[in-house]
């Protein structure tokens, strides 16, 4: 039975949205994702000696950081030089604003267009941080940007999808993010009312995680590449490596 989402959220004082990829049903009935093993989260940078102390009681070991190097730099992750955790800073972007989020502010959704367009061009990025995953030591991985949204929810689909969870539960991993990081919300769109050089509205569309977003996403991996499993080896994932992503999520202990 599928696991439910309150049980797969982490809840700490300093984080909105740490979550287990461990209870997704797998294709064919080949059971759930193992718990423990790969967490996805928004920035760590707030997370007092009490959430650290509970992160660490999950088995966390490997982090991986996705913002760019001026996200990580004004926001630095309490993680990083903790003796129990190999800290790894992997960008998927140089540098991200929302207003390369926007794209086509016309559009009441350019999330699609966006995150295909991530796939397309940040394939050696997205290489790197699958084949991290793949070989981090023993314990849970835990990778994260700033919201857990955009670059945290592409690569959580790929992982999730190179292991065979079925597309529905990889949209509502994708979807639960909204709920959870509704206050997020109101901080990002409050900052951006007080500097005035944003579009609000369109700056309000990039920062929902509706379902049909994933959905679409999925849709043109099959129509583009074949499957989420095709993508990864296109980007330089060999079989073995992606044997490796795929347990980390599936192998019993």
């Amino acid at each position: 039975m599928r696991l439910e989402d309150d049980a797969r959220h982490i809840a700490l004082e300093g984080a909105f949205n740490i979550r287990d990829l461990g209870g997704y049903r797998l294709s064919e009935g080949r059971g759930l994702t193992q718990l423990r093993r790969v967490l996805r989260a928004d920035s760590p940078h707030r997370l007092t000696g009490e959430d650290l102390d509970i992160l660490l009681e999950t088995g966390l070991r490997t982090v991986i950081d996705l913002r760019a190097s001026h996200e990580a730099e004004c926001q630095p992750n309490p993680l990083e030089g903790l003796n129990e955790i190999e800290y790894l800073h992997l960008p998927l972007f140089d540098a991200l604003s929302p207003t390369d989020l926007q794209g086509n502010a016309k559009e009441r959704n350019p999330l699609p267009a966006f995150y295909a367009q991530t796939l397309a061009r940040r394939q050696p990025q997205i290489r790197d941080i699958l084949t991290a995953i793949a070989e981090a030591p023993s314990g849970a991985v835990l990778f994260h940007c700033t919201a857990g949204k955009d670059r945290t929810g592409l690569i959580a689909a790929l992982v999730l999808g190179n292991a065979g969870v079925l597309e529905t539960d990889i949209v509502a991993d994708y979807a639960r993010t909204a709920k959870l990081i509704s206050p997020l919300v109101a901080e990002f769109l409050n900052l951006a009312a007080r500097k005035g050089e944003l579009d609000i509205e369109a700056y309000r569309r990039v920062l929902t995680a509706r379902p049909e977003t994933m959905h679409g996403v999925l849709e043109m991996i099959s129509k583009e590449y074949g499957s989420i499993a095709d993508y990864v080896a296109l980007v330089g994932l060999d079989q073995e490596l992606r044997t490796r992503l795929s347990n980390r999520l599936i192998e019993t202990s």
